[in-house]
Order: structure tokens, then sequence, then C-alpha cells
């Protein structure tokens, strides 16, 4: 007996032995699990205090993760060879959902206490769909099919990228003037990324990316709040009262949490860190579970993106290989991106934790993505 199951266990880390890969399955579901379970100690204060109810925030986000998880099991099954011939199509399709948000009576805005508005959603009913979520898988197709056809080409025509520059410029500017930097920053990321794994020196991609410093200054120092959220990342205790409350609220978390947290949301954040079950949700998990949850938290991610990134590796089809990849990319950068956050390393920008942060749009976008991940990395597509 104990011969078997060291046998079943060492076959479960081996690639290739099943059909679909049994460990990033598992990781998937463990994520999802315990997102739902952070995510609910994080918001049942606010719920209650908002809605009486402290369940409110779970009931929703259960909801949208039951979507995904159909999108998830149908994506995984769906040759993903079809979603390249569908890649123009999602791409006008993504163009026009961004196009509503700004509609009335059909997009939903907010408006914040600096007088900002924020239209970013579309109204469903009692839900919201974020059309810039369903851009970035848009981006992803486009582009992952956009690439291999580039390579095939001795001498690429580049008169051929007029229409893809626009539409890609088309969907970025949309994005930026809803706004949702954020979100900018992922998919851009995803174009280097693709640039890069297309053969484009990394030298000359740096020398880009210098060239760039000045856009990213005026698009921070010409926009309001943008340089607002500068300059409390470079000093938040200076704000603590207001901008920087968040921040500072955040640093009091990681600090109360300690090795191993406390009882479960009774901490300081859970009772005044703003909407602390959205972007900064982290602080309260830390605060909950202390470092020793935080660092099997980021265990789970570096095997969900380890493993992938392997069997990415080996995919033989150059749109799979290219699509995965452009998954990992954005899977990577929001990791990164809100873990830095919420820690101070990188001023705050809206970019969600992905199955942890409160967000139907966002934990559908993620299944899906994931979906076509595991679908990719199917034993048959495979080079082992």
């Amino acid at each position: 007996m104990i011969d078997f199951l060291t046998r079943k266990w060492r076959e479960f880390w081996i690639p290739g032995k099943s059909s679909l890969d049994p460990v990033l399955i598992v990781t998937i579901f463990v994520l999802l699990l315990a997102g739902l379970c952070v995510m609910y100690s994080s918001s049942s204060i606010t719920a209650w205090r908002e809605f009486k109810d402290s369940e409110y925030f779970l009931k929703k986000q259960s909801v949208w993760s039951c979507i995904g998880l159909v999108f998830f099991f149908f994506f995984s099954i769906f040759p993903y060879q079809r979603l390249e011939k569908l890649a123009s199509f999602g791409m006008i399709v993504s163009i026009g959902l961004l196009i509503l948000v700004f509609i009335p009576g059909i997009g939903k805005s907010v408006s914040t206490y600096y007088g900002r508005n924020f239209h970013r959603w579309i109204a469903i009913g009692p839900y919201q769909l974020q059309p810039s979520e369903v851009a970035k898988v848009a981006v992803l197709i486009y582009l992952a099919s956009l690439f291999p056809k580039l390579k095939l080409e001795s001498t690429p025509d580049y008169k051929k990228l007029l229409v893809p520059s626009a539409l890609l410029l088309t969907v970025i500017v949309l994005i930026l003037i809803e706004p949702a930097f954020g979100t900018t920053l992922e998919i851009l990321f995803v174009i280097l990324g693709f640039i890069f794994l297309f053969g484009f020196p990394f030298r000359n991609l740096l020398v880009v990316g210098i060239v760039s410093l000045p856009l990213i200054y005026i698009l921070i120092d010409r926009v309001g709040y943008r340089k607002k959220r500068v300059e409390v990342w470079l000093d938040p205790y200076r704000y603590r009262f207001d901008e920087g409350h968040q921040l500072v609220t955040s640093f009091r978390a990681f600090l109360d949490g300690g090795w191993f947290g406390n009882k479960l949301a009774s901490g300081y954040a859970h009772r005044y860190l703003t909407y602390s079950h959205t972007d900064f949700v982290l602080a309260t998990f830390v605060e909950d579970f202390g470092f020793f949850g935080f660092s099997i938290f980021i265990f789970l991610i570096f095997l969900l993106l380890f493993r992938a990134f392997y069997l990415v590796q080996k995919v033989k089809d150059p749109f799979g290989f290219y699509l995965g990849a452009g998954i990992l990319i954005i899977l990577g950068t929001q990791f990164i991106i809100n873990m830095f956050v919420v820690t101070g390393i990188f001023p705050i920008t809206g970019i969600s934790l992905p199955f942890v942060s409160y967000g139907g749009s966002s934990i559908l976008i993620v299944l899906v993505s994931l979906g076509i991940l595991v679908n990719i990395t199917r034993k048959e597509n495979l080079g082992l």
C-alpha cells in the first residue's frame, strides 16, 4: 500500500503522465477555494456594515466563481486552435464593450472623493461586468494569432501591422480614458513580452523602455490623481489620515499579523481598511494568517506559475505557445504588481489579486484564462 501511494505521488508530479496536468488543476482549485475563504474573512465586516449581511460579498463572488468554473471546464475541452479564427472578432467585440461603459444607462460610473469619475463597468441587473478584463483576453488571443504569422515571414511586411496596431491602440486608449491604468500596464507588459519572445533583442527593448519614460512621466504628472498617488507612495505617513490611509493600514496589518496571524476578521485592518476585500485584500490576509500563511500562498502562486511555465515551453503549436505565454505574463504581472502595491514597493494602482480580490469580472476572466491554459498544456499538445 505504501509503495502504491509513493508511486502515485511520484507520478502526480511527472509532466505528461495524464492528459490534463494534475499539479496545475489541483493548484488552481486550492487557490480558488482559499481565495473565497480569505475574501469572506476580509469582506464580512464591510458587508455587515453596508448590507447587514456578513455573507453579501461571499454570495456574489461565489456566483461569479460558479459561472467562471463553467467557462473553465468549457475552455479546458474546447479546441483552443479555433480561438485563432475568432481573434479579430474578439477585438471588435471588446472595443464595442469598452465604448458601452461611457453610454449613460448602460455604463456604470463611480465618483471618487477627489472629483474623478471612473467608467469601468456595464450594469447587468444586480451585477456588473468590467469590459477591460474581457479586453485582456481578446488582446492575448489576437497577439498570439499575429506573432506566429510574422515569425514565418523571412522579411516581415510591416505595412500589415497598421490594422493590428490601430486595433491595439484603440483598446489601450479606451482603457486609459476609463481610466484603468493598471490594466493598461498589464496589456503593455504582454505586448513587450511577445516582442521579446519574437526575438527582438532585450537591449533594444530596454532602449524603447527608456525612450518611453517621458511619456510615462506625462501620463502620471499631468493627471492629478496619478500624481497624488505617487506623492502618497513616497511619503504615506504624511497623508495617513486621507489618501495614505490604505497604505499605512496595510503596513500595520503586516506588522500585526506577525508569524501566525490573529483571530479571523478581528484585526485593525478588517475594521478600518477601506474596501479591504478588493485590491488590498492581501493586507487583511496577512493580518489573519501571518507570515506563515503568506509564505504558503506565495508557494502556491509560484507552483502555479512555474509549473505552467515549464509546460508552456513544451507546447508544439506556435499559437498555443504564444497564448499560453501571454496568460502567464498577465497572471504574473497581476500577482507581482498587487503584492508590490500592498507592501509599498510600487505606487497604488487598481490591479486585483487573482483568486482572492473581490470582483466578478476578475475571477471570471482568471478562470477563463486558466481553462485555456489547461487546454493548451494537455499531454497531446506537448513535445514530451
